[in-house]
């Protein structure tokens, strides 16, 4: 568990913003960069607690994965970002929703943006990468998806 140095920090809110039009919030939390990409963040007394114990391997909550050509925010990465007007966001029906969250592919309609995130709601449902052809693929993790079952 690395705390993101301030030039590595603006680098993943420059991506925020370049990505899906969002200013990614920052003041007042650490963010830590942990295995695989992921980033966490948590409150400078949480950091400050985690780091008086040897072996602490992950603390705070998981908000974002950096992978080599862009970044995606989890469900709760999401509630650390300012929408803007020109925000690269796609309104889900309720089926598109359930989608969504079971990790299946949704029709979005052709994008400007390889990246969206969904909104149900108001709800802000994580980020997902678009193709060509206007269908998104939701960055869900596995442990976190709805069972296919459910409608």
């Amino acid at each position: 568990m690395k705390k993101m140095e301030k030039h590595e920090l603006q680098n993943l809110s420059d991506e925020v913003m370049r990505s899906f039009g969002a200013r990614l919030q920052t003041e007042g939390y650490v963010f830590v960069k942990t295995g695989e990409g992921k980033i966490r963040v948590l409150s400078e007394e949480a950091y400050r607690a985690a780091a008086l114990f040897r072996g602490v391997m992950n603390a705070g909550i998981y908000v974002a994965k950096q992978r080599k050509n862009f970044v995606t925010l989890t469900i709760e990465g999401c509630k650390f970002v300012s929408l803007l007007p020109e925000a690269h966001v796609v309104e889900l029906t309720k089926e598109d929703a359930v989608k969504w969250m079971r990790g299946d592919p949704v029709k979005v309609g052709k994008q400007n943006h390889k990246t969206v995130i969904g909104r149900y709601r108001g709800h802000l449902l994580g980020t997902a990468l678009v193709d060509i052809n206007g269908v998104a693929y939701p960055q869900v993790p596995k442990w976190r998806r709805l069972p296919p079952e459910t409608s």
